[in-house]
């Protein structure tokens, strides 16, 4: 793997790490609080897969397994 996608996964799963973090916390919860976590964690992972296509040599051959 290039370096550049290894350096955007490990950013990305410190950042999750920490917005899960803000998940469960022993504390209260402020309205709409857990959306915005899931957005940012939403944004998170778009980052990654944009440094992981970015450095894919033939994109159209990757398949993406859809939901479960």
């Amino acid at each position: 793997m290039h370096a550049e996608v290894v350096t955007a996964l490990d950013a990305h799963l410190v950042e999750l790490h920490r917005l899960r973090g803000r998940l469960t916390d022993a504390r209260a919860i402020e309205p709409g609080e857990r959306l915005e976590v899931i957005l940012q964690i939403a944004a998170s992972a778009e980052r990654l897969a944009r440094v992981v296509h970015a450095h894919c040599p033939d994109p159209a051959s990757v398949t993406v397994p859809g939901p479960v």
